[in-house]
């Protein structure tokens, strides 16, 4: 497909994009009085249309942007790889769950492009096979593992390296596309983040090698090789590489590196900004509305649960506009 067949595409997005919020939008927001009060600013800027809770919102902003883009782009299977996460993250949820016998729809996420009725239906008849590709092996492998050990997280490693990979191969694919160096960028930061986390709790070889998956800009055998020595060994190697800001605030508190990895992925996207046509400028854009979505649910949060206002605002992510 040309770059050229998105351009009705591209001018529907420009449009939504004058309505983001601004990062003074968003701080305005969060120095609200209280939690009502910021709902009420939401209701009159149509961000909530009904009164409800907080999932409530953002169910609806996300059910809102996926309604958007899908109508918009003329190749609905480009949007696939923006859901990568969020698939597999639902799998992982319905392997628990039959494991557990809990309830499956209460643990899904959205946006997804998998339907969760026949997904579940599919886990709770062990119909594997009818899972498409590497997510129904991804699915089989946990559950046989999870049963053989009763060891719930070496299953979940198992799917997300499976999701992990996937990323990986589409940066592979799309080498010149920015949709391609934002997954390069999640391909590696959430290795370093299985890495880190591995080195802390001293797990071993099996183990690591099992969780940690294919790597873009950064070595894989060495990673694991260096998690394997230990939290210092695995810093040293780690802070010399281009991510060095980022595993700098997670060693200060793991928190802040998922907030430095949303805010860089806004930076990558924000290339798009003056992009005419292609994928890119809704790749950007729906990596801009999320980061809109998870501050306001920072915020809403904090809010409701009387955090202190800096919390808040340390905690908001970067903002498209």
């Amino acid at each position: 497909m040309k770059d050229t067949d998105y351009a009705f595409c591209v001018a529907r997005i420009r449009a939504n994009e004058k309505h983001l919020f601004t990062q003074s939008d968003i701080v305005k927001l969060a120095e609200s009085e209280s939690y009502d009060a910021a709902v009420k600013v939401l209701m009159s800027k149509g961000w909530i249309e009904n009164e409800g809770n907080i999932s409530d919102y953002i169910s609806f902003q996300n059910e809102k942007l996926w309604n958007l883009i899908s109508e918009s782009v003329p190749e609905k299977k480009e949007l696939d790889i923006l859901c990568v996460i969020n698939d597999f993250f639902n799998i992982k949820v319905a392997v628990k769950c039959l494991l557990t016998g809990n309830e499956f729809e209460k643990y899904y996420i959205y946006p997804t492009t998998i339907d969760l009725k026949i997904l579940t239906e599919n886990i709770k008849n062990h119909h594997f096979d009818k899972i498409s590709g590497v997510k129904g092996d991804a699915a089989l492998k946990a559950y046989e593992v999870a049963n053989k050990t009763e060891n719930g997280q070496n299953a979940e490693i198992i799917i997300d390296k499976a999701a992990i990979n996937c990323i990986c191969e589409y940066s592979e694919k799309n080498k010149k596309k920015l949709t391609g160096d934002i997954c390069k960028f999640l391909c590696d930061t959430s290795n370093i983040k299985i890495a880190l986390r591995c080195a802390v709790t001293k797990k071993n070889r099996d183990f690591v090698e099992n969780a940690i998956g294919s790597c873009c800009r950064i070595d894989r055998d060495k990673l694991i090789s260096q998690t394997l020595k230990g939290k210092d060994e695995l810093s040293d190697f780690l802070l010399k590489s281009e991510y060095k800001a980022g595993v700098e605030l997670y060693l200060k508190k793991p928190s802040a590196y998922d907030k430095w990895c949303d805010d860089e992925v806004i930076s990558i996207a924000k290339k798009a900004k003056f992009t005419s046509f292609g994928f890119d400028p809704v790749c950007a854009y729906y990596y801009a509305k999320i980061n809109e979505i998870k501050s306001v649910n920072i915020i809403l949060s904090g809010l409701l649960y009387s955090a202190e206002k800096t919390t808040i605002k340390e905690r908001l992510r970067a903002l498209y506009v």
